[in-house]
């Protein structure tokens, strides 16, 4: 008998501590704590579709939440490693009957085979904003999940707090931020990702999808 789905996702959870795969990444800086269940993702990974992102009923994490979801979207479209279907909270709650679902609580068994009727998905990313601080030191912290449709197994998870508080976080972030296309003329100091809520929240999540492996 199959354990249920929620149980299969939590023991991912458990298994973050070990990353057997990751994307290049710059040597100076701190990787994120990652898991994945293979060294590629399976060639026939096409498209995912991209929960709601959740997050504490709190209103300094739901504001984060409103910020940063278009920003991670935006940054996992420059992975470019499947096509990322976005799906509303509304559009969400029409195939489901929930807004938002959280990988970690226990799922209905349709969940999977709704979703892939619905937008012909291959995958589906749970995104929950773990944590968010707009002021100095700023700090973000995403958890990640993705998970195959058919077999409804974990190919790929991360569980990272990114806290401008600690020197290599922040000078990871000032690297990130002084080679970005993000940068302008004028707001060239590299520091200013110190500062801005949604450029730590780009970082922090570059950061997180620079662990995604490749095909």
């Amino acid at each position: 008998m199959k354990p249920p789905i929620a149980s299969a996702l939590i023991l991912a959870a458990g298994l973050l501590s070990g990353c057997t795969s990751v994307r290049a990444v710059r040597q100076a800086d701190p990787a994120p704590n990652a898991y994945s269940a293979r060294v590629h993702l399976p060639s026939d990974l096409r498209r995912v579709v991209v929960l709601p992102v959740t997050c504490d009923n709190t209103p300094d994490a739901e504001v984060g939440r409103d910020a940063l979801q278009p920003v991670l979207l935006a940054e996992l479209t420059k992975v470019n490693a499947f096509e990322v279907v976005p799906i509303s909270p509304d559009q969400l709650r029409a195939v489901t009957g929930k807004s938002r679902w959280e990988a970690t609580e226990l799922l209905p068994p349709d969940l999977f085979s709704r979703l892939h009727a619905a937008t012909g998905c291959d995958a589906v990313l749970f995104c929950r904003l773990k944590q968010f601080r707009a002021y100095p030191p700023l700090s973000v912290g995403w958890d990640l999940r993705l998970v195959e449709v058919n077999q409804r197994s974990v190919l790929w998870a991360v569980d990272q707090v990114f806290d401008a508080g600690k020197t290599e976080v922040a000078s990871a972030a000032q690297r990130y931020y002084a080679r970005s296309e993000e940068r302008s003329a004028t707001i060239a100091d590299p520091e200013s990702v110190l500062m801005s809520p949604r450029l730590f929240g780009q970082y922090a999540a570059a950061a997180s999808l620079a662990v995604l492996p490749a095909h």
